[in-house]
């Protein structure tokens, strides 16, 4: 397939690890899984490789397979509708052109929205305030009074990496986050050089990476059958607070009170202890309200702030993202809308009735630990059902309604025996839930189980014609 091209609305590729510059962002599961199957690394720096290194990987795989010329950046869309007449899409750009094409893909992703967490004032701080995702390099942390808000995935990296250097570091928390310990280490050249000349030694390691991920995946998705896999993460991570942690009642704090896997928990060495710093407070007040001076909490006290750091995450499974521009499919249907209005719901995560010759990297029910195996799978059936298009001079690819909603309901019921949901998960605050109170991120099953599914599955769930 040559006649394609990749709309992508900023100036340069690599999405999460383009926009994430912030001090120690990392990836948080080990490089050998978190790249292509097909074109291994053999030089990352680390088991966990620094967020630099991934957007070198990018570049380096679209450049080898071709893929820059393909690009057209700055191509920001506002609405993409399709053409019964001819089953076409119609992308309209916010810029007034238009562009047409057969099938559309979409591979926006669904954490690139970051969030402005809704605080009273916010718009008065007088000092320097960004989120993570748009971390402001030219802000000097040296010796100033700094607050972070948020204890997820970002604030676990860059809690440690600037705590040192700050005059005070006050990290806001809502609520806690389960952190394991980071099983990392710098890769010796010896290594790298076993890695370029026998690919399979590194292919080893991938295998056991991949192992792990696929058992801790097996124990969130069947968590109600198998609880103790997942009490036994969370006796693992309470240990480590302990060890990690001095003070008896700071150690309640980071420890949460919702179970182990129903948010997403983050791997640090450094995180926990470095609340043991004279400089670091963990603040557990709620924040009513951002000053002129810095932030008022709860109990009324306003603490004066140099610089707050939102890590607040990014907007999810809400109406205008994933993808942020209007789909307008058959009978004048809007996806966002249609999910919004009747749950989150994709056949195999990729395909949605009424929207035809539309497919999904990231559909409902797909996601897991690792992004790329994800990608693999999911385009691997796109391009299954593609081909077979091709094939049969069709034009027109449609997921069958009675098809999906089988897949539909096979779904919810298989979420409903996984972590997600737990009545433990109640205060997790996660992402995973939407406002549904379906479990619409995760894919109820293992990596595995998906491998299989979009390499035998027939595609005859599917209308394909002309």
């Amino acid at each position: 397939m040559h006649s394609f091209v990749i709309l992508e609305k900023e100036n340069e590729l690599g999405g999460t690890w383009r926009d994430n510059r912030y001090p120690g962002v990392a990836v948080d599961i080990p490089s050998s899984s978190y790249s292509f199957s097909f074109e291994l690394n053999p030089k990352w720096s680390k088991v966990f490789a620094p967020g630099e290194e991934i957007q070198q990987y990018l570049h380096h795989c679209a450049e080898k397979y071709h893929i820059k010329q393909h690009i057209q950046y700055n191509a920001d869309i506002n609405s993409i509708v399709f053409n019964e007449s001819d089953n076409t899409w119609t992308i309209h750009f916010k810029n007034g052109t238009q562009l047409i094409s057969r099938f559309v893909i979409s591979a926006t992703g669904i954490l690139n929205q970051p969030v402005t967490p809704d605080i009273k004032g916010i718009s008065h701080f007088k000092g320097k305030m960004f989120h993570t995702a748009r971390w402001d390099n030219e802000v000097e942390l040296a010796n100033k009074r700094v607050a972070i808000i948020g204890t997820g995935a970002s604030s676990v990296q860059v809690v440690p990496s600037i705590a040192s250097k700050v005059k005070n570091l006050q990290v806001y928390q809502r609520t806690p986050i389960w952190v394991s310990p980071k099983l990392d280490s710098k890769i010796s050249q010896k290594y790298k050089t076993k890695f370029e000349q026998y690919p399979l030694y590194q292919r080893y390691f991938r295998f056991l990476s991949e192992l792990f991920i696929e058992i801790a995946t097996f124990s969130a998705v069947n968590n109600r059958t198998l609880p103790w896999m997942t009490k036994t993460a969370e006796q693992s991570c309470r240990y480590f607070v302990k060890k990690q942690v001095k003070d008896p009642e700071l150690r309640k704090k980071l420890t949460p009170k919702y179970g182990y896997g129903c948010k997403r928990p983050a791997v640090s060495n450094e995180y926990l202890k470095t609340f043991n710093r004279d400089n670091v407070d963990l603040v557990t007040d709620g924040i009513s309200e951002i000053t002129e001076k810095g932030l008022r909490t709860a109990d009324g006290v306003e603490h004066e702030l140099d610089v707050i750091i939102l890590a607040t995450g990014f907007k999810t499974l809400e109406l205008g993202n994933a993808p942020s521009f209007e789909v307008i499919g058959l009978e004048g249907t809007e996806l966002g809308q249609f999910w919004h209005d009747n749950r989150y719901q994709a056949y195999y995560g990729v395909s949605v009735p009424k929207f035809p010759n539309y497919f999904l990297t990231y559909g409902p029910y797909t996601g897991g630990l690792n992004w790329f195996s994800m990608l693999e799978a999911n385009l691997k059936f796109i391009i299954r059902s593609l081909n077979k298009a091709r094939r049969n001079n069709k034009t027109y690819i449609e997921v069958k309604q009675a098809a999906h909603d089988k897949y539909f309901n096979y779904v919810l019921k298989r979420s409903l025996g996984t972590v997600f949901k737990n009545k433990a998960c109640v205060e997790a605050n996660s992402y995973y839930l939407d406002h549904h109170g379906d479990a619409s991120s995760p894919a109820p099953f293992t990596p595995v189980m998906r491998w299989f599914k979009v390499r035998l599955s027939r595609l005859n769930a599917y209308q394909f014609r002309t």
